[in-house]
């Protein structure tokens, strides 16, 4: 079994994730309607994501340079800091027990309520689920709450090409299945 150690920051975030599960009526009020699952799926399963999301220095197509998405890299955990699961490019999400579920399509996305500063909430499809864990059931995933994550908006030049930024972000992930 592996030992995490959690930054102080962690607490903060702990005690801010047991608030908003605490709070899921008030703050499915302020959801967007984009962002609801079907009918006939209930969240079976969430999780608060810590991790980065990885940008890299990219020439577009019209000779200009700017910053891509690459994904994120996270760990997931419940409201008292046990570990339950990792994300990875893809988006993929996966238990040490093995179930794993992809994100294959984006359903919706909105803005977060802080859009110059944190990246967007996002409902996922749900697509090639493995495993017998608490992930193989999934058929939508909900990433809201976010904080950070950001691209760079500055420093991807001529000179720069296939320079690397990671920024870091949380999030609250939420599992849904029929």
């Amino acid at each position: 079994m592996r030992c995490v150690r959690f930054p102080k920051s962690f607490s903060l975030l702990g005690l801010v994730f047991l608030t908003l599960t605490s709070c899921a009526t008030k703050q499915d009020a302020k959801m967007p309607a984009s962002l609801t699952p079907p009918p006939d799926q209930k969240m079976i399963l969430q999780a608060m994501g810590e991790g980065v999301q990885t940008y890299v220095c990219e020439k577009s197509g019209d000779n200009a340079y700017a910053w891509t998405a690459q994904g994120p890299v996270a760990d997931l955990y419940d409201g008292t800091g046990n570990a339950l699961a990792s994300l990875v490019k893809g988006p993929r999400w996966s238990t040490k027990e093995g179930s794993a579920i992809a994100g294959v399509v984006v359903m919706a996305s909105a803005p977060a309520p802080k859009e110059t500063e944190d990246i967007p909430w996002v409902l996922w499809k749900g697509g090639d689920a493995v495993g017998k864990g608490p992930l193989a059931q999934v058929t939508s995933i909900r990433q809201i709450h976010t904080r950070g994550g950001l691209g760079p908006v500055k420093g991807c030049t001529v000179g720069k090409e296939g320079k690397i930024s990671k920024v870091t972000y949380t999030a609250t992930y939420q599992f849904f299945a029929p």
